[in-house]
């Protein structure tokens, strides 16, 4: 079996709403079913193809003794032949047309899909890119705040801070760790729900590209290393570009080894 096609029982009404002739004509959505992919694992088409190949064949019941048999007239059975098959022909080419409408629809379908689907990976992927920046931001700054306070907390017990100055300046670090905690929560989290929602689909339409990005990562991840030890880059903008290729890096592999495992 191929590794993708477009079902031939998933049909689309005026509204743009999908529907599966095998589940009796039901809406769909085939981002979420095998629908454009490996169709034939559906449970639907399964049990329509079973249902398709039962269909009993006729049984011609035996002769009784001393019953003769008549062999039929040439020319009749030819004519009968004939119109037989010259109905046949028609039927099929009916049913033939009929595909042929239907698979061109669902191949405009499967462009119309291709084509939001890779609209929707490039937003994801531009506005992944600068909240991953925001995310290594936050970090400096939770690390200078966690700083600051271990400075304050080594000056009150030194005595250079008396408890109300040691208190107010504690309480005040507290806080911007808590909220910047919170935001980098948040982020995560609608990060987290966005890789959910659009990695099948890229794994869909840009699997096959995988491969060659993570090896572009990975040379741009030597070549950056290379500049660095050269002295052609600075440490804070080495640190920083290396993290944003790192994370794309491993956010790739994992795509990767979930379609591998396929």
């Amino acid at each position: 079996m191929s590794s993708g096609g477009v079902c031939p029982g998933l049909y689309r009404d005026a509204k743009g709403k999908f529907y599966c002739k095998y589940a009796g004509g039901t809406e769909v959505d085939p981002a979420f079913m095998p629908c454009l992919m490996e169709y034939w694992e559906c449970p639907y088409y399964i049990g329509w193809r079973k249902k398709a190949g039962t269909k009993e064949e006729s049984v011609t019941p035996p002769l009784e003794a001393g019953e003769k048999t008549t062999a039929p007239a040439p020319q009749p059975v030819a004519i009968a032949e004939h119109v037989t098959g010259t109905k046949l022909l028609e039927e099929a080419s009916s049913e033939l047309d009929s595909l042929i409408n239907r698979a061109t629809e669902l191949s405009k379908i499967w462009e119309e899909y291709e084509k939001a689907a890779r609209e929707v990976i490039g937003s994801w992927e531009e506005i992944r890119d600068r909240l991953e920046k925001e995310l290594l931001s936050i970090e400096s700054s939770l690390d200078a705040y966690v700083a600051e306070l271990e400075r304050i907390e080594l000056k009150h017990k030194l005595g250079v801070l008396d408890d109300t100055q040691y208190e107010g300046l504690k309480s005040e670090l507290d806080r911007r760790i808590a909220e910047k905690t919170s935001e980098k929560e948040d982020i995560q989290r609608k990060l987290d729900e966005l890789d959910r929602l659009i990695i099948p689909h890229y794994k869909r339409v840009k699997a096959a590209e995988v491969k060659p990005e993570i090896a572009k990562l990975r040379l741009a991840l030597n070549k950056l290393e290379q500049k660095f030890k050269e002295g052609g880059i600075t440490e804070e903008a080495y640190r920083r570009v290396k993290a944003e290729i790192e994370a794309r890096l491993k956010r790739l592999e994992r795509i990767r080894e979930e379609v591998e495992e396929q």
